[in-house]
């Protein structure tokens, strides 16, 4: 069965995703003015790496990408963000962009946004679906990082729970997807990921190296 498997081999907290082959380490674009705080989600996210796997013919519910978010990024602010840009970059733009139209849709968690799906479309017809979200399991957040009695940090204060621990992006149909949709979905997560790359330097997934 011909299928694509990808990988986060670097130890930036994003890297090259969806691609056909396993990625070598890539250093990261030189950052114009990181926010204070952001430049340590930068420094505390270098091991986490996307777990990544495509195929061909995807059962339904076929996980696509997962990274854990640092407890101190805000979700509903990360998510608000990257839903303005979904409509505008992937919906309003998809052809230019991807080949292939797409339309996008909200998704809530008890009434807040928590992701959205992306239908990818040819004539009409929907090829397939991906949900882009945060999942369902919590991370602690805490007050600081003090130092423990063999001299390693250790979080201290008090535990705040916060609930999305991962981004995850999930192909959520049993359609089979020819080449030109995996090639699509190979885009977007590229394009997620930029964009999520900008959060954590600028605090903004809107600036490029123009601004």
């Amino acid at each position: 069965m011909a299928h694509c498997s990808c990988g986060l081999l670097t130890q930036t907290p994003f890297a090259s995703i969806c691609n056909r082959s396993f990625v070598k380490p890539q250093q990261q674009s030189r950052p114009l003015r990181p926010v204070p705080h952001v430049r340590k989600a930068l420094r505390q996210s270098k091991a986490q790496a996307w777990a990544v796997q495509a195929a061909a013919t995807a059962e339904v519910g076929k996980l696509i990408a997962m990274t854990e978010i640092p407890a101190f990024i805000p979700r509903q602010d990360l998510m608000d963000q990257l839903l303005r840009w979904a409509y505008t970059e992937v919906q309003e733009e998809s052809v230019r962009k991807f080949g292939l139209p797409c339309k996008v849709l909200r998704t809530e968690r008890e009434g807040i946004p928590w992701g959205f799906v992306t239908s990818i479309t040819r004539d009409g017809v929907t090829l397939t679906d991906i949900s882009v979200s945060f999942d369902e399991e919590v991370v602690y957040k805490y007050d600081w990082v003090g130092k423990a009695a063999d001299g390693f940090p250790q979080m201290e204060g008090n535990a705040e729970e916060i609930m999305g621990k991962h981004f995850v992006i999930r192909k959520v149909d049993d359609n089979t997807i020819d080449e030109q949709t995996r090639s699509v979905i190979r885009l977007l997560c590229q394009e997620i990921q930029a964009s999520i790359n900008k959060y954590y330097a600028f605090g903004s997934c809107f600036v490029d190296d123009a601004t």
